[in-house]
């Protein structure tokens, strides 16, 4: 019997079945094959004991009545084709702290592949070096054909092999740093992903995500004219009156676990930034400054002009490479004229602050750079 199991823990699964069925369930490279169903093959899946099981990629922490046609198109294909087939649908869940856990792991097994890939390309490039030399290894450096003697096919020949050689020692070389590279970025994604900076941008992502979710929900992003015999209705201000038309049925259960999952994951980042400031982590915000001040991003000095709830007002502007800091008064457009552009600075963006007493002493106006 297969089984297709949908649930937001484990997404859209299908066991009972081998990876011979990728005829039929999988997808060649570079997608879908004729007949196929696209999905993927895992080793890692274990479901009741069970390891090895077939899944839909990207799948996992959505509602399962997302996956409704989905589900129908995998088993009406497998029972076309004469197997039994069961649904299991469940409203399991996973916590962040799971997910993240997970996303950590499936980036140390990915870490450990591509430094394997890394090494066997790497030897393959020592080979074929190894092989460039042994072709030439009988002729002197710099020994020139010999033009029209027994030797000058055997000798042109050498050199071709070399050549190929050494094209193919570049290429794997070039493949191993790829993967190095690779590893590299897997190795780092747990202290990337959990820097404070990027988990302020992470977290302003996802309320502007609630938000949108909100807005579907009450019906704010589903407006719909209010009619009368045919005619729209006008407000006081002799505007179309709208009404908004608030989700119902299986999308309002999609939005409502859209909006529980973001709610967990913004109350999961927070927590990390209160763990993050407890250990002596700056987190700058709007508290930290006041109009005149100057604020540090990357490497140059901004006057802050306006206080924002989000972000910090300064004056941009094509900067001269080494130009320290830049106050209104004598920020230039590109022409060297005097400017007044603004720009938003996001308080995860700034890296420092300075008062106008510590600017003024440290670069004063008049040795400004202008």
């Amino acid at each position: 019997m297969i089984t297709i199991h949908v649930s937001p823990a484990q997404g859209l699964i299908v066991t009972g079945t081998t990876p011979e069925l990728r005829h039929l369930l999988g997808r060649q490279e570079g997608g879908r094959q004729e007949g196929g169903l696209g999905l993927l093959w895992s080793d890692r899946i274990v479901h009741n004991g069970q390891r090895g099981a077939w899944y839909e990629p990207h799948s996992r922490d959505q509602h399962p009545s997302r996956h409704q046609a989905r589900v129908r198109e995998i088993a009406d294909a497998l029972r076309a084709v004469g197997h039994q087939v069961a649904i299991d649908v469940t409203g399991q869940t996973r916590s962040v702290a799971a997910a993240e856990a997970d996303l950590y792991e499936r980036a140390d097994t990915r870490a450990g592949a591509y430094r394997g890939f890394a090494a066997n390309a790497q030897a393959r490039a020592e080979e074929h070096r190894a092989a460039a030399q042994a072709a030439t290894a009988g002729y002197p450096p710099g020994q020139p054909i010999l033009l029209g003697h027994p030797s000058q096919r055997r000798h042109e020949n050498a050199i071709e092999r070399n050549h190929a050689h050494t094209r193919k020692a570049i290429a794997e070389s070039d493949r191993a740093q790829y993967w190095r590279t690779r590893a590299k970025a897997a190795e780092h994604l747990q202290q990337h992903r959990r820097n404070p900076r990027a988990t302020m941008r992470r977290i302003e992502r996802l309320e502007t995500d609630l938000r949108r979710v909100q807005r579907r929900l009450s019906g704010e992003a589903h407006p719909r004219l209010v009619e009368r015999d045919g005619q729209a209705v006008l407000n006081e201000q002799g505007r179309p009156l709208v009404q908004w038309q608030p989700a119902t049925g299986s999308y309002r259960d999609q939005l409502l676990h859209e909006q529980t999952l973001i709610l967990e994951k913004i109350g999961y980042w927070k927590d990390l930034i209160a763990k993050a400031e407890a250990d002596g982590v700056k987190v700058w915000g709007p508290d930290d400054f006041t109009v005149g001040d100057f604020v540090l991003y990357l490497g140059t000095w901004y006057e802050v002009l306006r206080v924002n709830t989000k972000s910090l007002t300064v004056p941009t502007g094509p900067l001269e490479p080494g130009r320290q800091m830049v106050r209104q008064a004598d920020n230039v457009d590109r022409f060297g004229q005097p400017s007044t552009s603004t720009g938003r600075l996001p308080y995860h963006e700034a890296q420092d602050r300075m008062s106008p007493a510590e600017a003024a002493q440290q670069f004063p106006p008049a040795e400004s750079t202008t």
